[in-house]
């Protein structure tokens, strides 16, 4: 039987991935998820729908008022908020959705203004699962949305090109112009089954 002696520095160098690995499993057993903020006593949503802890029940975005402004009024991103009682860390983001494919998430700062925390510009994901690093101090998430995979039908039902005709002082009906006619939105709103907010449980020390 041949017996190799291994030199300290070659030992040492095997050892180094046996210590990580064993550092990050301390770390996912020493870090779990919190419980969904959403669901706690005092929470509350542009949607009820959307944090009522039940994935059947379809809640969704919603529009702004109206602002007179066309451009604004006819292809205004909708908005879902989830409010909390009080200020947590959120550490991630967990959206369920079903049409939703470009949008951003905002976190209410201390100032109660909207800081940036996060912009998708794709998705075919039915959970969009977000984490944060460092995390979002806050007691309210907004949801932007800026595009839905139903978009292209909402466009079609509210925008109607037709002929503008007049009458003349004969009464005879002279064809005029070809003009757009909008009836509403020509986005559509997201469809979301909920929005959970995490942050990480705490340890308790026995």
């Amino acid at each position: 039987m041949i017996h190799t002696r291994l030199n300290p520095r070659t030992r040492y160098e095997l050892l180094i991935p046996i210590f990580a690995l064993i550092f990050i499993l301390a770390c996912a057993v020493g870090q779990q998820w919190s419980d969904n903020y959403s669901l706690i006593d005092g929470a509350k949503s542009t949607d009820p729908l959307i944090i009522d802890g039940n994935y059947q029940t379809i809640g969704q975005s919603q529009f702004a008022i109206t602002s007179g402004i066309y451009n604004l009024d006819t292809h205004p991103p909708s908005e879902a908020v989830v409010l909390l009682p009080e200020e947590k860390k959120i550490f991630r983001v967990v959206i369920h959705t079903t049409n939703l494919q470009e949008f951003k998430l905002m976190a209410r700062n201390k100032d109660g203004n909207w800081d940036e925390i996060h912009d998708q510009r794709s998705n075919k994901d039915k959970k969009i699962d977000i984490r944060f690093n460092p995390p979002a101090t806050t007691d309210a998430i907004k949801l932007i949305v800026h595009k839905t995979s139903d978009d292209a039908a909402q466009k079609r039902k509210n925008l109607k090109i037709e002929r503008e005709n007049r009458v003349a002082a004969d009464g005879t009906v002279r064809r005029g112009q070809m003009i757009y006619k909008i009836l509403g939105p020509l986005k559509a709103t997201a469809k979301i089954a909920e929005m959970e907010l995490y942050g990480f449980a705490e340890t308790v020390i026995k």
